[in-house]
């Protein structure tokens, strides 16, 4: 059974133009929607609460399907949150969180993303900004890029909504340190949350996230830190790393270097694309990486276990590794040792 109140709260506009009834859903929406509303009340939107109240399994949730088996994130996974926050809405749905990228406008090319979400992988991709008239029994706000801090049409989007009433979380790149004027508006968000995507310290983080510069990354952090300081409790920044192939055994240390408790982050094991997901590495790697991963060693080895080794993968993997810096060398050594 795949119950999730996703459907009966929330929607995803990207910055392709798509709606999805969730980030974590497989498939966007086929139909033509003017606005977001529209596209939360549509039909087909309808069809697929209607398949989860039947009591059917979705295939298209099979992303919190795996993270609630590894069962070691807090919250376990999206519809975990949703379920928990949101069940008073199954009988009467209810627009109540919105995720929005207003455009892909992206300063890096970070090896696990692509071109809906970067600019530096194709064109420049720019949304409508939503009418006003969506915001009005909004409780939560996710906004993501491209970078936020690049676009300034967020900006605009953040003096549309009803702030006092709103938890927003941002997800950013910290390549950016916003102005003045953009830290007041954010300050009169009912909490926020800076998402602050770290997948790697130093010359790791500047080879899986290209167009990192680590000096840059390391004067922001501080700034946020003393901003967050001042703010107390109504601010949150929370690091954000993904597991993947190339960074997955130098987490411990991006962790020591945060000086922020493991509790303190939020983290996933990619899935997609296939050649970067850890699952189909083989088992010598896999058990590399378990050992560099002690506090995450038993969700991490529910999600290892998911696959087994994939040679296509594998040598794609292969094909895409040149020049790593001196930091990913030994870890490198040992791909080549499984030819």
């Amino acid at each position: 059974m795949t119950l999730c109140m996703a459907p009966f709260v929330h929607m995803v506009q990207n910055p392709d133009g798509q709606y999805r009834t969730c980030c974590m859903y497989e498939k966007p929406l086929t139909g033509k929607y003017k606005n977001i509303k529209e596209a939360f009340d549509s039909e087909e939107n309808q069809v697929i609460r209607k398949r989860m109240l039947s009591g059917e399994t979705l295939h298209e949730c099979e992303k919190c399907d795996i993270d609630e088996m590894h069962g070691g994130k807090t919250p376990l996974s999206y519809r975990h949150e949703f379920n928990t926050l949101y069940s008073q809405y199954i009988e009467k749905p209810s627009f109540r969180t919105l995720e929005i990228s207003v455009s892909n406008k992206c300063n890096f090319k970070c090896i696990d993303c692509g071109p809906r979400f970067s600019n530096q992988f194709g064109p420049t991709i720019i949304n409508e900004l939503p009418d006003s008239e969506n915001y009005k029994d909004l409780e939560f706000l996710k906004i993501l890029g491209g970078e936020p801090f690049l676009d300034n049409r967020n900006i605009e989007l953040f003096k549309q909504i009803p702030r006092k009433n709103v938890k927003l979380m941002l997800v950013t790149n910290n390549s950016i340190f916003p102005d003045e004027d953009t830290l007041e508006l954010l300050s009169e968000f009912k909490h926020l949350n800076i998402n602050i995507s770290i997948d790697g310290i130093k010359e790791v983080a500047e080879y899986v996230r290209y167009g990192t510069k680590w000096a840059r990354f390391e004067r922001n952090w501080s700034k946020w830190m003393l901003w967050k300081k001042e703010r107390k409790n109504t601010c949150h920044v929370n690091p954000h790393f993904v597991f993947h192939n190339l960074n997955a055994p130098f987490f411990k240390e991006t962790l020591d270097w945060s000086n922020i408790a493991f509790q303190g982050w939020s983290w996933d094991f990619l899935v997609a694309p296939e050649w970067l997901n850890m699952s189909y590495l083989p088992d010598s790697l896999k058990n590399y990486i378990l050992e560099e991963n002690q506090m995450i060693k038993k969700p991490l080895k529910k999600f290892l276990s998911l696959n087994c080794y994939n040679k296509t993968h594998f040598k794609h993997l292969l094909s895409k590794i040149s020049d790593v810096p001196d930091q990913m060398e030994d870890y490198v050594d040992l791909f080549y040792r499984n030819l």
